[in-house]
């Protein structure tokens, strides 16, 4: 209830942001101040993998992520080198663990090793600050941090296993979502580079890193697992 409340307040936020930038007209910069506020597209990938937090289980390695939104800067001063930002975002996460399965576990499953590949989709709105250098040559430097506050709307799962016989199996799950906890906050962090193609009119690439400090898994799962999702990610995107 609490996450759902601090959702709801951020999205309030946001609106309230909204209401008052449309009652002062947008800034240019070519008049030597900052806009007040720009849109954007950007679409990234990178690779996630899991912190496992119990004895049973080990990284099992990365998995491809995506991401793909609108970011949405806002200038609150009348230069242009610090910007509040946030946006709509939907990212594809997920990770691997291998099951450390005991001498119990393979008597009754006869199974040898197994790996679990988790892929969840959430909805993102990121609440951060954005900090640029003055351009040099079109380009400019920037640095970006803050919170993700996201929501589940999908999740997955796949196993793959062999069986003592030496017999390679795999089991999907496409609906994983009564073991996937369904909030996720999450701290980011990263560098990047604009070029000004015209006045803001600019594209943009990031690498950000991400760490999540909700568990990606309820309480009670199958197998009862626990872990954390860390994220690194190149994004490309444009403003205007």
């Amino acid at each position: 209830m609490k996450h759902t409340l601090h959702l709801i307040l951020t999205i309030i936020f946001i609106g309230l942001i909204f209401e008052s930038q449309a009652q002062e007209p947008n800034r240019s910069h070519s008049s030597g101040v900052g806009r007040r506020y720009s849109l954007g597209f950007c679409m990234g990938s990178g690779a996630d993998w899991i912190l496992t937090k119990k004895d049973e289980f080990k990284n099992a390695g990365p998995v491809a992520s995506l991401r793909y939104g609108i970011p949405i800067d806002i200038n609150f001063t009348t230069a242009t080198n610090y910007y509040f930002t946030t946006g709509l975002l939907f990212q594809h996460l997920g990770g691997k663990q291998q099951f450390t399965m005991t001498d119990t576990a393979r008597a009754l499953y006869d199974i040898e090793n197994n790996v679990r590949s988790y892929r969840s989709i959430f909805i993102t709105i990121p609440v951060g600050i954005k900090l640029k250098t003055p351009d040099f040559s079109n380009f400019v430097f920037a640095v970006n941090f803050g919170l993700q506050q996201s929501f589940a709307i999908s999740s997955k799962a796949t196993d793959k296993f062999k069986l003592e016989d030496g017999t390679k199996q795999t089991i999907k799950r496409n609906d994983f979502s009564k073991s996937t906890f369904i909030f996720r906050e999450a701290a980011y962090i990263g560098v990047g580079l604009e070029y000004v193609i015209k006045d803001d009119f600019r594209v943009h690439l990031f690498v950000n890193y991400a760490y999540t400090f909700t568990n990606y898994f309820k309480k009670s799962t199958e197998w009862g697992e626990k872990g954390n999702l860390n994220s690194l990610e190149l994004v490309l995107g444009c403003n205007f």
